[in-house]
């Protein structure tokens, strides 16, 4: 865990309640899981995500037994199906985009399903907080939660590349109607900002 995720469970740890339901999308090694197990006390739902097989094994072998935490072995995307994914240099970098954050190519690891968070999530009331972090696949997971956005009071999403940030903005400021928040450089996301590094955004009304 580095600085900037040290930052961020500061930040929401005021936001999280007992009996949340919170979604940790690219779960990897479980930090954020077990910072939200912790903060939840064995009340409350926390869906842990994870795309590659071998890390996820890791993760079953954490959380397997507590009963609030639902563990999944799948891409998080914009479409309900089987999609191809890449091995990145380490668990933290595999991804559904094919390169990395500088363009070089990975390499073809396997195929996988992919789900839509409003597909996952369509029964739930109310959802706290989902935390995005997807190796360049923002644009995907973000346009895969249109069905459930009104239920979703934060969203802490992690932006990789420049290209993407117009229809990430587009999304979340526009589409979406969120307030969004520049996390490292404490100011308001205005449909001018340059891409941040990590936002927190959230419905105005809540």
């Amino acid at each position: 865990m580095d600085n900037n995720d040290r930052k961020n469970l500061e930040m929401i740890s005021n936001l999280i309640e007992y009996g949340d339901t919170l979604v940790d999308v690219g779960a990897n090694v479980g930090d954020y899981t077990e910072f939200f197990k912790n903060k939840l006390n064995n009340s409350g739902k926390i869906y842990s995500i994870e795309l590659a097989p071998e890390t996820f094994s890791d993760l079953k072998k954490k959380f397997d037994l507590y009963n609030n935490i639902i563990l999944i072995n799948k891409a998080v995307s914009d479409t309900n199906g089987e999609i191809v994914f890449y091995r990145g240099k380490d668990s933290f970098t595999n991804n559904i985009i094919g390169h990395d954050m500088e363009y070089r190519p990975y390499s073809e690891a396997g195929k996988i399903e992919s789900i839509r968070l409003d597909s996952l999530l369509v029964n739930e009331l109310s959802i706290k907080l989902i935390k995005i972090d997807v190796e360049g696949a923002e644009n995907l997971v973000l346009r895969g939660l249109e069905g459930i956005v009104e239920k979703i009071k934060y969203i802490l999403l992690e932006c990789h590349l420049d290209e993407d940030w117009p229809e990430i903005r587009e999304i979340v400021i526009n589409n979406y109607g969120l307030e969004c928040f520049d996390v490292l450089n404490n100011h308001k996301i205005t449909y001018e900002s340059s891409r941040p590094y990590q936002c927190l955004c959230k419905q105005k009304n809540k």
